[in-house]
């Protein structure tokens, strides 16, 4: 029973120290979004570089081999098709959303 409230209290007190550390201002770098930005700009290039492009390539030759032995599905090709497209067009539809929305 000891070691529950043991437990409990080292839980309580990680979360506590990771809130504190998240605030701090010159740890968390609150006066600058920049190293979050580059970050996910990294992570969205490799998403929609030269990996995911050749992912796409892959996926279009593997339902071209189906298709040349006729076990291609169409719902699946359908949906890797719709899958490609939204992948490389996500810049476009959600800037396209933004400006709807007025965001500019």
């Amino acid at each position: 029973m000891e070691y529950r409230k043991a437990g409990k209290f080292a839980l309580k007190l990680a979360l506590a120290s990771a809130v504190g550390i998240a605030v701090a201002p010159t740890i968390a770098y609150a006066q600058s979004a920049a190293p979050v930005e580059n970050v996910l700009e990294w992570f969205v290039g490799v998403l929609q570089g030269n990996i995911a492009r050749s992912f796409a390539i892959i996926a279009v030759c593997f339902l071209g081999f189906l298709a040349m032995t006729g076990r291609l599905a169409w719902m699946m090709a359908f949906s890797i098709i719709i899958g490609i497209a939204l992948i490389f067009g996500a810049a476009q539809l959600v800037d396209a959303v933004r400006a709807t929305a007025g965001g500019g």
